[in-house]
């Protein structure tokens, strides 16, 4: 993908839990920031997943290989969260993660 389609700034957070006395407490801490491209769904694209039980929204390309483990990472681009929903996909050493927005 061309590096200047990438003009989203956005935000990868790793979660973070510690076990106290009250519980578990969950805390998102920013690991980098990296330009890439949140592109919305299509009506039908949203309606397939939906029809595998995943509520995808958004996918999240990013130019160049980004390591991430499945679970552990969520986005923030501008006031909005998107939450993986399947494991990360590497094509053409570009990462591509489908996403919820919370």
């Amino acid at each position: 993908m061309q590096s200047s389609l990438l003009k989203d700034r956005i935000q990868i957070q790793q979660k973070t839990a510690t076990l106290g006395a009250t519980g578990e407490t969950v805390t998102w801490k920013p690991v980098q920031t990296r330009y890439g491209r949140i592109v919305p769904l299509t009506a039908t694209m949203m309606n397939e997943y939906q029809q595998m039980n995943s509520s995808v929204t958004h996918k999240i390309i990013f130019g160049k290989g980004v390591p991430l483990s499945y679970g552990d990472y969520r986005f923030k681009c501008l006031s909005k969260t998107y939450e993986p929903i399947d494991p990360p996909i590497v094509i053409n050493n570009n990462t591509t993660i489908v996403v919820c927005e919370v």
